[in-house]
């Protein structure tokens, strides 16, 4: 579905990527983990087109991403959980997910309805302000928004910072139903624990570069990787 080959990039004079490789493939969920600053972040942003690849390659199915602007990435099938969820504040529950649709191509894809069914609450909140809404609320609506342009990858920056316990629970629930459904999935979180049921395979950055990949399980058996480039 994915493959990331020798990426570099930043941003002005500073470089923060120095050769990114990793692949995900479809109907795989993958993470990107590392400590803070190691170029997650700046990852995603070359990935969606917000930033400009200085070197190597993103492609996705075939089709080379990394001279495209960020609407065109989209409109090729990658669908953004920002960082900080940026939802529309000024606008409504409704007017959030209604933005960002786009037809669905077959009789499984995501529309309104679907999504407010995976997401009772916002189905509750749906006339609300999306400023009016807790921290979780707001992650659920941003997944629901992203997943409205019925993408065929979905990239999740941070994808349950900050939220109580159960909301936690309860976006890992959705993700793993997603991945059910054959979405292809594309990580960054802390939560190993919780996260370990959903992926197929990590990637610690470390530096702009992926240092170590490996499934959750040829982690969970390596704590010196953990200590060296996690801080756990």
């Amino acid at each position: 579905m994915l493959t990331v080959e020798a990426l570099t990039g930043g941003y002005g004079g500073s470089q923060v990527l120095f050769g990114m490789d990793f692949e995900a493939g479809a109907g795989q969920a993958v993470s990107l983990i590392g400590r803070n600053g190691m170029g997650k972040t700046t990852t995603v942003r070359t990935l969606m087109g917000m930033l400009p690849a200085r070197g190597g390659r993103i492609v996705l199915q075939g089709t080379l991403l990394t001279t495209l602007a960020p609407h065109a990435v989209a409109r090729l099938g990658v669908g953004l959980v920002p960082e900080g969820r940026r939802v529309f504040g000024s606008l409504s529950v409704e007017e959030n997910l209604l933005a960002t649709a786009r037809r669905p191509s077959s009789a499984k894809g995501w529309t309104f309805d679907r999504v407010l069914t995976l997401f009772p609450r916002l189905r509750e909140r749906r006339r609300q302000s999306a400023r009016t809404l807790s921290g979780g609320e707001q992650q659920m609506l941003a997944i629901g928004r992203a997943l409205m342009t019925n993408p065929l990858l979905l990239v999740l920056d941070e994808a349950t910072e900050g939220l109580a316990p159960l909301i936690r629970h309860e976006i890992w629930d959705c993700l793993r139903s997603l991945k059910q459904e054959g979405l292809t999935i594309i990580v960054i979180d802390k939560n190993l624990t919780e996260m370990a049921s959903l992926l197929d395979r990590h990637h610690i950055v470390e530096k702009g570069r992926v240092v170590w990949s490996g499934t959750p399980d040829e982690l969970r058996a390596r704590s010196d990787l953990a200590h060296r480039y996690l801080g756990i």
